[in-house]
């Protein structure tokens, strides 16, 4: 078979979004596209499929082997788990890595269920630090044994440290492998050593210097450190006023820090201010990707691994929480309708306005608790502002009540031809939004003040409550007017 028959439609928009073909009219690097086209995946997951069929092996290397680590990884998604573990059997360890830790969680426990022992621990000894982590700590306890065995001694040493943090704090995303100087040292010197250890870093911006007890002392650019004479000091050129995290600080303030300063990477110290690790602007968008998937799910009731799920069992189990929630919540809803039966049988039509009511109500909750957990998430809004916030929401909930109130009021009083019942629904509507409103700004607040996510706040929980209180504020006022009618 013509490998390049085969990958040839291909190369052209490839090689040029990856910035490494040079044999077409076009200039080299030039990006026309962020990812491969879904039409690009097709294609070539039909021409892998087909060298798979044919056990031409040599052939399905070379065309794999012109992938870029990532497409790779995004490859294997569209495969088989035949195909899937055909191909990245066929990887270098380095490379096998590299793709490993750009695979979907199910899909990256699959594959290293599948590896044999050492080869698994060929692949974790050839990844930095924060990404052998990463795959190790979802080892069984007997497997991650026999595989600490297996590693190199000092990559064994590094997934002791690392596994030991709470995978959602800076120790946990961090990598070990930094380059840092002696504040004490010379320029000259610290040169020489940052050659020593050009092999534990892929990128080199700036230099962090430590005192002679290791401490974090300041930060070098690059830049200082070629133009300033061979013979200064870096105490003399460094800046004191480095950002630092400390290691248990939770990864979404660790990531609000490096955005807020436009920082590429990030130190990391102990309770001493030991310099222990650091942390890289890669990470730093896993862990917004992360926190955003996860806030986006959870006010929708579903949990964010439920995407690249495949058991349907798994993903009924994680759903069904919020179903039975959302059961129990119409349960109660149903018993205060039960309880306002006499209101209701009086007049009937007072029954059509109940899905409008527990509509608004919900929406307007909704409205405010995702304008409150985003900011929260963003530090746009702070805790410590709570009241400022509430009150705006406040202020916004009872604007939109009351315009909503009088034209849902004026179009009840008009089509049952009773203004004084129509009175009673806008007055019902208007305090029913202004308590959404209210109680959907406050409940992100009080989760966040208990270490809870607010993202909580904007789903089937906060919907079922305006259902239920809403109802109960529409039929007690209600009854209200008909009992003064």
């Amino acid at each position: 078979m013509d490998i390049n028959r085969i990958a040839g439609p291909l190369k052209g928009r490839f090689y040029l979004a990856t910035g490494r073909h040079t044999g077409c009219d076009r200039e080299p690097f030039q990006i026309i596209g962020l990812y491969m086209a879904e039409t690009d995946y097709k294609t070539l997951r039909d021409n892998v499929r087909n060298l798979i069929e044919e056990k031409a092996y040599p052939d399905l290397e070379r065309l794999i082997g012109e992938l870029h680590e990532a497409d790779l990884a995004d490859l294997l998604e569209h495969l088989e788990e035949d195909e899937r573990l055909t191909v990245f059997r066929i990887l270098t360890p380095e490379r096998a890595g590299e793709v490993l830790i750009e695979i979907s969680p199910p899909i990256q426990e699959s594959l290293t269920h599948e590896l044999d022992d050492q080869a698994l621990s060929q692949i974790l000894n050839e990844l930095d630090s924060d990404d052998a982590t990463d795959i190790f700590s979802h080892l069984s306890p007997k497997r991650a044994e026999n595989i600490i065995g297996l590693v190199q001694p000092a990559v064994a040493e590094e997934l002791q440290k690392l596994v030991g943090y709470e995978t959602d704090t800076a120790g946990g995303i961090m990598a070990l492998e930094f380059v840092s100087v002696s504040a004490n040292s010379t320029i000259r010197e610290a040169i020489e050593n940052i050659r020593k250890k050009r092999e534990e870093v892929e990128n080199l911006y700036y230099v962090w210097a430590v005192d002679d007890s290791g401490k974090l002392a300041g930060v070098v650019s690059i830049k200082d450190l070629v133009l300033e004479p061979r013979d200064r000091k870096i105490r003399d050129i460094m800046n004191p006023d480095v950002i630092s995290v400390d290691v248990n600080t939770d990864q979404e303030v660790v990531a609000r820090i490096v955005k807020q300063y436009d920082l590429t990477h990030i130190p990391v110290v102990n309770g001493q201010h030991k310099l222990i690790g650091r942390i890289t602007h890669d990470d730093i968008i896993d862990v917004i990707e992360e926190e955003a998937n996860e806030d986006i799910s959870l006010m929708g009731g579903v949990i964010d691994q439920e995407i690249a799920e495949e058991s349907a069992l798994k993903i009924s189990r994680a759903r069904l929480p919020w179903l039975l929630l959302g059961l129990f919540g119409g349960l109660l809803s149903a018993l205060v309708i039960k309880n306002f039966q006499g209101s209701i049988e009086k007049i009937l039509a007072l029954s059509f306005f109940i899905p409008v009511i527990m509509a608004m109500g919900g929406n307007t909750g909704t409205q405010a608790a995702t304008v409150v957990i985003r900011g929260l998430a963003t530090g746009d809004i702070s805790i410590v502002r709570t009241g400022k916030r509430l009150l705006t929401e406040l202020r916004v909930a009872l604007i939109n009540g009351i315009l909503c109130g009088i034209l849902f009021g004026l179009v009840v009083a008009f089509w049952l031809s009773d203004p004084h019942l129509g009175v009673g629904v806008g007055v019902s509507l208007i305090t029913i939004i202004l308590f959404s409103g209210s109680f959907g700004a406050f409940v992100p607040f009080v989760l966040k003040k208990f270490n809870i996510d607010p993202a909580l706040a904007a789903g089937p929980f906060i919907t079922t409550s305006n259902d239920i209180l809403g109802l109960l504020i529409y039929l007690s006022i209600i009854t209200q007017f008909l009992m003064a009618a």
